[in-house]
């Protein structure tokens, strides 16, 4: 997909007001004490965001809606389609999205939506945060207020704003539950940083056809972290389930045991049974490059393919979206090294599958 620069970003308000709609889902942001432990739950904060966040309104003519309320350790490729549905005809009246999400499960949510949603004309910006909305300490008004600034200016793709960070939705992982800047990029530089102006770093996503809600998710995907001296028995136990794919956290670039073959023959049988493997690393900096290392051509040559320098969280679901959209492992196989939405760095010979 081409790309252009991210659009002269200002820190000052559109001469004309924007409309901005917030999705709220869950997570922290919105949750409050429940009981003595004051152990954190879901409470009803994300249908009154602009009572507590009333500076909102400076930025934009917001409207809010409560799409679902759940710990994001509950969001299912469900909730993703039903998300997708709900942006689909935003776009068309607002000038762009803030979605308010937990942060445990941000990064696999970001990833789907970039999947889904092609050729965005306007932002969709994913926001959380570590302390409660309506905590003293909250990080929680600060990143909203970040959001919704940012979505009043011209970027067309899906994205994350946290703790001054822009980052490309398929781009991060979760490094932290306890920094206020909770997300990290290994291998993409942010978008831009929001301090006293907004400093671009990185190029943005520029649509090169009409905006459309496109594919679906299949989520028999197993991942699964590889140990030393760990017996292939667990990847073996998935030959005869309707898992469709596995993806096995290796060493390294992509590195699996040598010496004791247990892991390929594993790998191989997988392959024999109709499933797909792919080699992700439980290194979050640099890419998986099967041809490197012995271990990694032992895992190639028993039919794994690898990730390059995705984030497991974006490979993992881009393996749901694949197998949704495209169905057979053939196909599979060939479009996981082709970028849909910016999610890794591909060979400059290659293009989209879902391009003509």
């Amino acid at each position: 997909m081409p790309v252009g620069r991210l659009a002269a970003l200002a820190y000052t308000m559109p001469s004309m007001r924007k409309r901005i709609l917030i999705l709220h889902t869950g997570g922290t942001l919105g949750m409050k004490p429940r009981d003595p432990d004051r152990v954190l739950a879901p409470d009803e904060i994300g249908a009154t965001l602009l009572d507590y966040v009333p500076e909102l309104e400076e930025f934009a003519d917001i409207t809010t809606r409560v799409l679902f309320n759940i710990d994001s350790t509950d969001i299912t490729p469900e909730h993703w389609k039903k998300l997708g549905a709900e942006i689909g005809p935003a776009v068309e009246t607002h000038d762009g999205v803030v979605i308010a999400h937990g942060t445990d499960a941000m990064a696999y949510t970001g990833s789907a939506l970039s999947y889904l949603l092609r050729n965005l004309p306007c932002p969709v910006i994913l926001t959380g945060s570590q302390l409660p909305l309506a905590d003293a300490r909250s990080d929680a008004q600060g990143n909203l207020i970040g959001a919704v600034d940012l979505a009043t200016h011209e970027i067309q793709e899906v994205v994350i704003y946290f703790h001054n960070l822009l980052l490309r939705a398929n781009r991060v992982t979760k490094t932290s539950t306890f920094a206020y800047g909770a997300f990290k990029s290994p291998n993409f530089l942010p978008l831009a940083e929001v301090g006293t102006s907004i400093q671009p770093y990185s190029r943005t996503l520029r649509p090169d056809g009409p905006f459309q809600v496109e594919g679906d998710f299949d989520p028999r995907v197993a991942a699964l972290r590889l140990c030393p001296g760990q017996p292939a028995d667990a990847l073996g136990a998935l030959i005869d389930t309707d898992t469709r794919a596995v993806l096995l956290e290796a060493f390294g670039s992509g590195n699996i045991p040598v010496e004791r073959t247990g892991i390929a023959d594993a790998i191989r049988a997988l392959t024999d049974a109709g499933k797909l493997v792919v080699i992700g690393s439980q290194s979050s900096n640099g890419r998986v490059d099967l041809d490197r290392y012995s271990g990694g051509r032992l895992a190639r040559e028993a039919g794994a393919i690898g990730i390059g320098d995705m984030t497991l969280e974006a490979a993992t679901v881009k393996l749901m979206y694949l197998f949704g959209t495209l169905g057979s492992v053939d196909e599979v196989r060939k479009a996981m090294p082709v970028p849909i939405a910016g999610e890794l760095t591909p060979p400059h010979t290659r293009t989209s599958p879902f391009r003509s």
